[in-house]
C-alpha cells in the first residue's frame, strides 16, 4: 500500500504566527532600506549641486582675467609724438625688479635734467650719488667755471622735466634704459612756460650696493644704483617744429 504524499500547502496552526512575524520583519527591513536609499540620493544630489555652484563661482572669478586690456594712446598733432596715456586694466602686475629699474632711471633723469634753484644742491648731490666716477665728473663740469650752469641761469629760470616713457633692455653688456621726456623752461616773471621740447636719454646702469658711507648718501641711493654711461638726444620731430642749436641745458 502506497503512503499518501505530505501536503506542503497546509500551514500548521503553530507556524502561522511565525509566518506573520517574518512578513512584518521583511516589510520593515524593506522600508528602512528604501529610506536609507532615499537619504543617500538626497546627499548625492546636494553634493552635485554644491559642486556645480562652486564651478559657477570659480568661472565667474576667472572671467575678468580673459578680458581684453585696452591701451589708450594720444598723438600730438603739432609734433607727431605718440604717448601712452593709460592702461585700461590697472591690475597688470610688473616684475618688481623692472619697477625698481624704472624708478631709479626716472629719478636720475628728473634730478639731472631739471633746474630748480631752491632744489639745485639736492639734485646735484643726487646725480653724483647715482653716477660712477666718469659720468659724475662729466656732470660736475656743468657747474664749474665762469660758464657754469647755475651762473648762466641763476634763480630766475625753472626747467621742468616730465618723463613720458621708460624702456629697459638687458644684454651681455649690461642693463640699459631709454627714457623719453619733455622739458620746458619758464622765467619766474612769465605767466606761461616756453613750448616744451622732447628728448631721449639713453643710459646704462648697474647696482653696487654697499652699507658703507654716510647716512645721507645711503638715504639718497640705498641700493647703490649707478649710471655708467649717459647720452641725451633731442627728438627729430621736435627739432623740426622748434629749431634749436646745441645740446639741451644740463647735457654734456
Amino acid at each position: 500500500m502506497i503512503p499518501e504524499a505530505a501536503d506542503h500547502t497546509v500551514v500548521r496552526a503553530g507556524d502561522q504566527a511565525q509566518y506573520f512575524a517574518d512578513g512584518v520583519s521583511w516589510e520593515r527591513s524593506e522600508s528602512i532600506r528604501a529610506a536609507q536609499s532615499e537619504r543617500r540620493a538626497w546627499w548625492v544630489a546636494g553634493g552635485a549641486c554644491l559642486v556645480a555652484l562652486c564651478a559657477v563661482v570659480g568661472l565667474s572669478a576667472l572671467a575678468p582675467l580673459k578680458q581684453t586690456v585696452p591701451y589708450v594712446y594720444a598723438v600730438d598733432k603739432a609734433t607727431g609724438n605718440v604717448e601712452l596715456m593709460s592702461i585700461g586694466d590697472e591690475r597688470l602686475v610688473q616684475d618688481y625688479r623692472t619697477i625698481l629699474d624704472k624708478h631709479w632711471a626716472h629719478k636720475y633723469v628728473i634730478a639731472r635734467e631739471s633746474y630748480y634753484w631752491k632744489l639745485l644742491q639736492l639734485d646735484y648731490d643726487t646725480v653724483l650719488m647715482m653716477s660712477n666716477d666718469v659720468v659724475g665728473r662729466e656732470y660736475a663740469k656743468l657747474y664749474d667755471g665762469p660758464n657754469a650752469r647755475d651762473r648762466k641761469l641763476g634763480s630766475t629760470i625753472d626747467m621742468r622735466v616730465k618723463v613720458l616713457s621708460i624702456t629697459l633692455a638687458h644684454d651681455e653688456h649690461g642693463s640699459k634704459a631709454t627714457v623719453r621726456f619733455e622739458k620746458s623752461s619758464k622765467r619766474l616773471e612769465a605767466e606761461m612756460p616756453d613750448p616744451p621740447q622732447f628728448y631721449v636719454a639713453t643710459l646704462s646702469y648697474e647696482y653696487q650696493p654697499s652699507m658703507k658711507g654716510k647716512e645721507q648718501e645711503l638715504l639718497l641711493n640705498p641700493l647703490g644704483y649707478k649710471v655708467t654711461a649717459w647720452r641725451v638726444d633731442q627728438e627729430l620731430s621736435t627739432a623740426t617744429a622748434t629749431p634749436t642749436t646745441g645740446s639741451p641745458e644740463g647735457t654734456p
